[in-house]
């Protein structure tokens, strides 16, 4: 069985984050007319880091979670910058944590990958609570 997850919180993270550095960098051209060359470097500092926390915060997301016979693969949405490798264990290895809407893969007691309920299908998400 394999369940295709949607970038759901990536997608929402990069939203707000053009949204908020775009008012941002708006309000400082408001208020500092004059020195505009320095806000245009600000403003590209500020949506740099911006996007370097929004994935460093999704490095645990999920992408594909393949179920087979005795073995679990997860691959993850982000595959640029903090890339994490697929990760192919025993089922037997893996243990899940609900939280809320968020179900959290633990390997050997470590969290590994997080699905969020509304980054699956509902009969995906009812197939994966029953197939682990």
């Amino acid at each position: 069985m394999t369940i295709k997850c949607k970038a759901v919180l990536l997608n929402r993270m990069i939203i707000t984050m053009a949204i908020g550095v775009g008012l941002l960098t708006l309000v400082l051209f408001l208020i500092f007319p004059v020195v505009r060359g320095y806000l245009y470097f600000i403003s590209m500092v500020l949506m740099l880091c911006s996007l370097i926390c929004i994935f460093y915060l999704n490095r645990f997301e999920l992408l594909v979670i393949g179920i087979e016979k005795d073995d679990v693969h997860l691959s993850f949405v982000n595959n640029s910058i903090f890339r994490r490798k697929e990760i192919k264990v025993r089922k037997a290895q893996v243990r899940l944590k609900w939280e809320g809407k968020v179900l959290i893969f633990l390997i050997d007691g470590q969290q590994q990958a997080i699905l969020r309920k509304n980054a699956a299908d509902a009969a995906d998400w009812k197939n994966l609570l029953n197939g682990l």
